[in-house]
């Protein structure tokens, strides 16, 4: 089949998203000779650069490297009417496996003020420490003009891991797609899944109660956006908590609409986050529509998480604890969320002792992180979006109202503001349930 024919149905299928393993072969790079390419270097064909980032802590808590191609924008209004710009990139590991991606522009319309500008296209991937080469091709699907680089890539491991396994038999590379929210969030396409087994001195049953309420606006910032932006820090985070393996039992996890007064979601013992049903959950919460009957009784949302907090911590202290009987652990998920004046903000009341313990996770917003473009950008657009170029300040921030609910309870306090804090914060956590 022809080479542009070959495009033409990988496009319309959607087969250009990434390929994470070799067993799994993107049909572009078996109608060019990519091997050949990479061996002959740089041609004179296109004005274009290379660049391979270093890798990074993720929320994900993964490491996360990315590739960024740069071509001139005069390349493409010279081969304007082409058909198609296409750039393959092809991570290969110590043990020569191969990982491979492809990525394409339109040809056929592209305008004068293209010119004006260099055009900027990312792949990101997450990788495992060690070393890679990585193999960029550019080329014109009609001259079939081209130009090839590979680059190194050394990605060492964590200095002081307090999370030293979580990485066993991971894939080395898994490259990510582009995806709209809440799915670039969550990123669910992902095979690999973190290691996180818990060995504990005795019984213990673990709830994760995430605050998935908006936390309302912040200075130069909408309701909405703030919400966007809790989310797209604290599903990853979510994720990470999921994977917690107590003795073969994976935790419950709730996720709490307070203004609506609305458990969202709820997964017990989880061994896989049922994202389907979470998506559903989060689409329908919309953090800019107003529930009329909600703001009716609004004085009732602080004793509303209130009591989700007790039931899970089985706090009434009305029986006697028995030797077998499960410690409750609590670890509560949020970012910091107000409440209006008038509300009932007494703290959690105890009848006895409470047979648990509760960890306070309050991740904060950090300098905005805007996800990679899935296509080719403008470099004059992209410097102004770019989180590696530009340099955009955090938000002020909302004053916490939930904290001061739970301190009967003398809840251990994580304050997060990056993926590294909330490495530590899980590390200090597993190390202390698994003493308790």
């Amino acid at each position: 089949m022809p080479f542009r024919s070959i495009l033409v149905v990988a496009a319309l299928a959607g087969i250009s998203t990434a390929h994470a393993q070799s067993e799994i072969p993107d049909p572009i790079f078996s109608a060019v000779p990519f091997d050949r390419w990479m061996t002959e270097g740089q041609q004179a064909h296109f004005r274009w650069s290379v660049h391979v980032d270093g890798a990074e802590l993720s929320g994900h808590q993964r490491l996360q490297t990315r590739v960024e191609v740069q071509v001139d924008g005069n390349e493409l209004v010279s081969r304007r009417g082409h058909g198609q710009l296409v750039i393959l990139i092809e991570f290969q590991d110590s043990a020569e496996r191969v990982y491979r991606t492809h990525g394409t522009l339109d040809l056929q319309d592209i305008k004068d003020e293209a010119g004006k500008s260099n055009i900027q296209y990312f792949q990101d991937a997450l990788v495992l420490p060690g070393d890679y080469r990585v193999g960029v091709a550019i080329f014109d699907a009609q001259t079939m003009e081209h130009s090839a680089v590979q680059k190194p890539l050394h990605v060492n491991p964590l200095r002081n891991d307090p999370l030293p396994g979580a990485w066993k038999d991971l894939p080395a590379v898994e490259l990510l797609h582009g995806a709209e929210p809440p799915d670039s969030w969550f990123l669910p396409y992902l095979t690999g899944r973190l290691q996180l087994p818990l060995t504990t001195r005795r019984p213990i049953h673990i709830e994760v109660l995430m605050n998935a309420s908006p936390s309302g606006p912040s200075r130069g910032f909408s309701v909405g956006t703030v919400n966007n932006r809790n989310l797209a820090n604290m599903l990853p985070a979510l994720k990470v908590l999921s994977r917690i393996d107590a003795a073969g039992a994976g935790p419950n996890i709730t996720l709490l609409d307070i203004p609506k007064r609305n458990v969202m979601f709820q997964q017990d013992a989880v061994r896989q986050l049922d994202w389907m049903r979470l998506r559903q959950a989060l689409m329908e919460a919309d953090p800019n529509k107003i529930d009329v009957r909600a703001l009716e009784h609004s004085e009732q949302n602080a004793q509303y998480f209130v009591e989700q907090v007790r039931q899970r911590l089985a706090a009434d202290g009305s029986a006697e604890h028995t030797s077998d009987e499960p410690f409750h652990v609590l670890i509560v998920l949020t970012a910091p969320m107000t409440f209006n004046s008038g509300e009932n903000r007494h703290p959690i009341e105890l009848a006895g002792k409470p047979n648990g313990k509760v960890y306070y996770v309050r991740y904060h917003l950090p300098p905005e992180r805007l996800p990679p473009p899935s296509t080719f950008e403008s470099l004059s657009r992209m410097r102004r979006n770019n989180p590696r170029t530009a340099q955009p300040q955090a938000p002020a921030e909302a004053f916490d109202s939930l904290e001061p609910l739970l301190k009967p309870l003398q809840p251990r306090l994580f304050e997060v503001y990056s993926p590294e804090q909330f490495r530590k914060a899980l590390g200090s956590m597993l190390d202390e349930i698994a003493r308790l």
